[in-house]
């Protein structure tokens, strides 16, 4: 046995005493060690503004020294300038001897003194040994801002030219009477040798820390505590947070890492007067070197009172726990042994033994309960079996359970000839796909109960029957089976389907000898306004096309009438107003279909568009006969269509050539205005042309949704 393995059983990881006694351990860990952590933190961020406002006021103390020191060595140049005349400056060995004559600015400047003529030249040099007389030094800053700007400033730190160490200079530009730049007096402070800047050289802060002054310009440092970092350029642009802050202007403290790579708590302060600015850091493992000992303090105090408060838990929990665990140990031997349940002993008023007695109490009620649950069982059971609905209980495809219904229903010798069959085999197989998905649904949990359903059935003689079918999800001898009743719908559907078809007959009976009156109440008024023509001469033309309009409104009518479905074939509905509008005018109209034995197609109207497109077919026919010469040729009007569309040609002579625009409507008369009105604004399109004899050629197409294909009528008719 294993180390791991020993512990595992130790600990009884499944244990109360185990779980409570790790969870008051994760409790009181993380409470500590929350505490600790945050009182370190803060703490952290107390001593960091402590001593970054100790460090602000050192810094800011030694940038104003440096600030004052280099304000009085521009203000000892700009004093010598003043003394320089142009006849001096002409003069190199009286200005060399000028220069030399002045030993402050040798202490000052410990790198010497230069004065540069205006362009920029060295003319007199202290000390001579340096041989910088006749060296251009325009290209540095501080001696061009002195001669072509005129100003005194503080130059950045270079490597010098003849002496090759590191080095900065100092400038101030020298006038004549006029005020006017004529040459330059440049002071050199030599990096390497003592100087006032040295207090920031040989200073240091704490055990590790140090100053560092830094030209913000160039990003370089001037000088440092640590002489590794003369000369040195601090990170690029964007690479340090708080360096970048320092540069842009900021004066306070930060943490942050420094160029050698070492996190430090540093402050800032500027000195304006140069562009630099005067940085004091201190290792951050120094400044909180406290804090860490404080840690190790904190962790070994928690790492003892954890072993407290585990043992102490532990001894608590198995004194408390100890009546509880020995009836644990009662109720599995009862639960191994194959006896009735008898109530457990109790002792004492402890919430332990209140349990054990609600326990107790619980063991009488499941006695009832199970006593009902057999009785209820034997209820149901009685129902199932004895039910004249089809009931059968299946599991994994299989039946285990018939009632006599389903032996009856499909027609088994008994139920348990029924019993091991698949369900499968008592279903069409056209309905396996959708009732597999039912029973699924059921036997992953996704529906509990599935609404009545037709379908068609096999019987175990192979007779298919019409059913209806539900089901349900149970347990079943302890598992999770299905539920499925089936009932036989053969004579009710036979009964449904019958009260539908009797239902429809009646309706379309009705609806016919509707048709049938509103055509006959139509031909009486057609008839009403036939009497009438004659007895006003002018008014016989609008007479005959509201006659004609509504033989055509009565013929629509007729035909609905004498179809079962109320459709109108296109060809019916030309024929008849071809007729109408013959007897009418007393005038021939010729009506043929096109291709009528071969390629014909009969469509029909669709009955929202019937009447508009009857009135249409009699404006444009009666039009063709009004407009022909009585002595022309009939009009004639042929019909074609493919089963989708269709197509009227009405071809007729006229005496004069009409000016009219359809498209625009420009110079229509009341007819083809009405035809307009009353074409339907989709599947509908009408078009005028003359063909080569001259004859007027009226083109209507019509297609979906006016038109649709018609339903045979036996042998196929135009």
């Amino acid at each position: 046995m294993t180390g791991w393995t020993k512990l595992n059983a130790a600990l009884q990881w499944g244990s109360l005493k185990t779980r409570v006694t790790l969870l008051s351990l994760a409790i009181f860990l993380a409470g500590i060690w929350s505490m600790s952590l945050y009182a370190i933190d803060t703490l952290r961020d107390d001593m960091q503004r402590v001593l970054g406002d100790q460090q602000f006021s050192i810094v800011s103390m030694l940038a104003e020294e440096i600030a004052h020191e280099l304000d009085d060595r521009l203000k000892a140049l700009e004093t010598v300038a003043e003394t320089i005349t142009p006849a001096l400056l002409r003069d190199a060995a009286a200005l060399q001897a000028t220069i030399e004559q002045r030993p402050v600015l040798a202490g000052m400047f410990n790198g010497g003194i230069v004065a540069l003529g205006p362009d920029g030249v060295a003319i007199a040099d202290v000390p001579r040994t340096t041989g910088r007389v006749g060296i251009n030094y325009l290209e540095f800053s501080t001696v061009a801002a002195a001669l072509k700007e005129g100003k005194s400033s503080v130059g950045q730190p270079v490597m010098g030219r003849k002496i090759g160490v590191p080095v900065f200079g100092m400038s101030a530009p020298i006038r004549d009477a006029q005020g006017k730049v004529i040459g330059a007096v440049s002071g050199v402070i030599n990096l390497t040798k003592p100087n006032f800047l040295d207090k920031i050289a040989q200073g240091h802060y704490g055990k590790t820390g140090g100053y560092m002054l830094v030209a913000k310009q160039q990003r370089q440092v001037v000088s440092a505590t640590d002489r590794r970092l003369i000369m040195a350029s601090l990170p690029a642009s964007g690479s340090n947070s708080l360096i970048d802050r320092f540069i842009q202007g900021y004066e306070g403290s930060g943490v942050t890492v420094n160029p050698l790579g070492i996190e430090v708590l540093g402050s800032a302060k500027g000195i304006p007067v140069a562009g630099w600015y005067v940085a004091v850091a201190l290792p951050t493992a120094e400044a909180f070197a406290p804090i860490g000992t404080m840690q190790q303090r904190m962790l070994l105090a928690t790492t003892l009172l954890t072993v407290l408060v585990a043992v102490l838990t532990w001894w608590m929990l198995r004194r408390a726990l100890s009546p509880m665990l020995s009836t644990v140990d009662k109720l599995a031997a009862m639960g191994d042994a194959d006896e009735p349940l008898h109530p457990l002993p109790t002792s004492g008023q402890s919430e332990i033994a209140q349990l054990i007695g609600g326990f107790n109490r619980l063991l009488e009620v499941l006695a009832q309960r199970e006593a009902s649950l057999r009785e209820s069982e034997g209820r149901y059971r009685s129902v199932f079996e004895f039910s004249r609905d089809a009931i059968v209980v299946h599991r994994n495809d299989l039946i285990i359970f018939a009632n006599e219904g389903a032996a009856r229903l499909f027609r088994a010798e008994s139920t348990t000839a029924l019993l091991g069959h698949d369900w499968h085999e008592l279903i069409a197989p056209e309905d396996w796909p959708v009732t597999e998905m039912r029973v699924a649904a059921l036997v992953s949990g996704e529906e509990s109960y599935l609404p009545p359903r037709e379908r068609n059935h096999v019987t175990l003689d192979g007779q298919t029957m019409t059913m209806e079918s539900t089901g349900t999800r149970i347990v079943f001898d302890g598992q999770p089976a299905v539920l499925s009743v089936f009932r036989d719908i053969t004579e009710r559907r036979r009964a449904e389907q019958q009260r539908l078809a009797d239902a429809r007959l009646q309706r379309d009976t009705l609806v016919r000898e509707v048709h049938h009156r509103i055509k006959n109440n139509l031909q009486s008024v057609a008839g009403l306004l036939q009497r009438e023509l004659g007895q006003f001469v002018e008014l016989n033309p609008r007479l005959e096309t509201a006659i004609s309009q509504v033989h055509a409104i009565a013929m629509v009518h007729g035909l609905q009438s004498a179809d079962p479905d109320e459709s109108i074939r296109l060809c019916d509905n030309v024929r008849s107003i071809c007729k109408t509008v013959s007897d009418l005018s007393q005038r021939q109209v010729q009506f043929h279909i096109e291709h009528e034995q071969t390629s014909f197609r009969p469509v029909r109207v669709e009955n929202s568009e019937a009447v508009s497109v009857a009135l249409v077919f009699n404006e444009l026919i009666l039009n063709a006969v009004k407009h022909s010469p009585p002595a022309s040729a009939a009009p004639t009007v042929s019909l074609s269509a493919d089963g989708s569309s269709a197509q009227l040609l009405i071809r007729n002579a006229f005496a004069t050539a009409p000016e009219f625009d359809i498209a625009t409507g420009r110079g229509l008369g009341t007819g083809l205005r009405l035809v307009l009105s009353l074409l339907p604004n989709q599947g509908a399109h009408l078009v005028y042309e003359l063909d080569t004899e001259g004859f007027m050629l009226t083109r209507l197409t019509l297609t979906a949704p006016v038109v649709t294909a018609a339903r045979q009528r036996g042998p196929q008719r135009p």
